[in-house]
């Protein structure tokens, strides 16, 4: 019996830890990954780079793009973010599938959609996955590394 007490109160001590305020309520790393997600796709339809980094990334975030060097920071990021929306990116779905917390870290693994309308060309779409590597900082979840790379064979 006191055993499975323990047990309860470290489920309930794991999730409060796992909790920030957000509008008033409690919200888990899982439910902020969903928001932010949310906010990044909104963003990405506008076509707005710095709006786009500024909902997601932490200031010393760094983005590992495929076939390109790594972003470090929020400028950078954005720089390379908008080079994507300029060059015909005009949505971006995400379906983030699995998450997990360990204290003030959290990740998210899934999938994504990119509807790509080039100035030249036929529009085309690209799926892929990709993992985000969250840190809670000032009750806030943000994006603090951020992988991703296509299911398309690579051309050749």
């Amino acid at each position: 019996m006191a055993k499975k007490r323990a047990s309860k109160a470290t489920k309930r001590t794991s999730k409060r830890k796992t909790a920030t305020k957000r509008g008033g309520a409690l919200e888990t790393a899982a439910g902020a990954i969903r928001r932010l997600d949310e906010e990044f796709m909104r963003a990405a339809a506008t076509g707005d780079g710095e709006a786009l980094v500024d909902a997601f990334y932490a200031r010393d975030a760094v983005l590992l793009p495929p076939n390109q060097p790594a972003a470090e920071g929020r400028e950078n990021i954005r720089r390379v973010l908008q080079g994507l929306m300029d060059s015909g990116v005009s949505s971006i779905k995400l379906e983030t599938t699995v998450t997990g917390t360990a204290g003030d870290l959290a990740y998210g693994r899934g999938r994504y959609t990119l509807s790509i309308n080039p100035p030249e060309g036929a529009p085309m779409t690209d799926v892929g996955k990709y993992v985000v590597v969250y840190r809670r900082q000032g009750g806030t979840w943000r994006a603090v590394a951020d992988i991703f790379n296509s299911d398309q064979p690579a051309g050749g």
